[in-house]
């Protein structure tokens, strides 16, 4: 923050974008202590504005409360865009006064400039322009009379969490996903014989024929009733008998037999008979993930990680999905789709999805990795394939580009390390 303080302002004027996490970040670095904030915004982005204000309200202590300043429809007009800004800032007394055009049109950010640099100058107040550039985590400082001056915003420098990116989109959590992995320990076995392919395979085979035949609805929907669940008879393991490593990672779950109860397994960190079928399923790669980030967190500067975001957009029933695994370092996101399938398509679907969904949250800065169970052939296709669809930066010869990762089989017991290298990579190319 040091870095900053000199650049901090009384006045500040934020141009509001789609996505206002890099305005959030800017009030919160480049506000004195009882200034005043001056959200420029459209008519599109009225209800980001709104959102906005609502939290830096909230958050931000020792300073007045912030003004929506209302561009209407006019986000290229010059004429408009001007004279609304020579208004606000010839209206303002005393003090240094700033503008951060991270969001918002070019047109807004160039109109919105030259306006305030005149009613600056004609009133002798010092102004400080800034922007926020995602590619290398940097606010930037812009000068008249010199280069512009580059910043780094390291992950100590401002902490976000995960609960506000989701609030500043306006997605709220249906479930609150578990910042603790459940059973770490089963799932570590479980990530050892699926590093195995024909371990895996066995299990992803039981899984089909035995736990989902009896315990999904009739409906075919994904978990049954409760009182479905009651009812299911102890599952026969016989085809595992020859599959040390699986029967050594049920064994962690108290499995001594050569049945599966799923109701004995109830209580033993799950919630719900539903949660043990999931978790069986699948949902054992997610802890596991967790399980492992938790491990670096300290070492990485990683603040807030969790699991199972179940998330709906705010006043919509039908606009609903699910987020793996994320984690926090700074304000930059990581985003971790998890699938225990080995099947290409799948996978590709699953790192699309976690793609878009961290990009609308995260913007880009944002960075998605996938973590699944394909061979390395496979993961080296979907590495092509996605660079090639997303146009992903091919410049780094010796470093891949560290936006999207896929890892597979091959990586499950070495993960702390894969996603260390992961965000080295990422810091790596920030300060290039």
């Amino acid at each position: 923050m040091a870095n900053l303080e000199k650049y901090q302002v009384d006045h500040l004027f934020l141009l509001i974008g789609e996505n206002p996490l890099p305005n959030y970040v800017a009030a919160k670095l480049l506000l004195n202590k009882g200034g005043f904030l001056y959200l420029v915004h459209t008519s599109g982005t009225n209800a980001q504005a709104i959102r906005l204000r609502k939290i830096l309200d909230r958050e931000i202590e020792d300073y007045q409360p912030s003004q929506l300043v209302s561009l209407e429809d006019y986000d290229s007009d010059a004429y408009r865009i001007q004279r609304k800004i020579l208004e606000q800032v010839e209206s303002l007394k005393d003090g240094k006064v700033g503008m951060n055009y991270t969001g918002g049109t070019k047109a807004m950010a160039v109109h919105a400039y030259r306006a305030m640099l005149q009613a600056t100058q004609n009133k002798g107040q010092e102004a400080v322009f800034s922007y926020l550039d995602p590619r290398r985590l940097e606010m930037c400082i812009d000068r008249e009379d010199g280069d512009r001056i580059r910043i780094k915003i390291e992950p100590k420098t401002l902490s976000v969490d995960l609960k506000i990116v989701f609030e500043l989109h306006a997605w709220s959590l249906v479930s609150k996903p578990s910042e603790t992995p459940i059973h770490p320990s089963a799932a570590e076995k479980f990530a050892k014989f699926h590093a195995r392919e024909d371990y895996g395979k066995h299990w992803r085979k039981w899984c089909d024929n035995t736990l989902r035949d009896l315990t999904k609805s009739k409906k075919g929907g994904w978990p049954a009733s409760e009182q479905e669940l009651k009812q299911v008879e102890p599952l026969e393991l016989d085809s595992l008998e020859s599959y040390s490593d699986i029967k050594s990672a049920l064994s962690c779950l108290g499995v001594t037999e050569n049945t599966l109860s799923i109701q004995s397994l109830n209580g033993q960190e799950f919630k719900k008979l539903k949660h043990i079928c999931k978790w069986l399923d699948g949902e054992w790669l997610e802890h596991y993930v967790l399980h492992k980030i938790k491990e670096i967190s300290n070492e990485k500067e990683i603040h807030d990680s969790a699991v199972s975001f179940n998330m709906a957009v705010a006043g919509s029933k039908e606009n609903k999905f699910e987020f793996d695994v994320a984690f926090m370092r700074g304000y930059q996101l990581f985003a971790i789709s998890c699938t225990a399938d080995s099947t290409k398509h799948l996978c590709k679907q699953k790192l699309f999805e976690a793609y878009i969904r961290a990009r609308q949250l995260g913007g880009d800065e944002a960075r998605v990795a996938l973590v699944c169970c394909a061979s390395q052939k496979d993961i080296l296709k979907l590495r092509t394939e996605i660079t090639n669809v997303l146009q992903s930066s091919p410049s780094m010869s010796s470093h891949r580009d560290s936006k999207i990762v896929v890892l597979g089989r091959e990586d499950l017991l070495d993960l702390p390390n894969k996603i260390s290298e992961w965000i080295d990579e990422n810091d790596w190319e920030v300060n290039q």
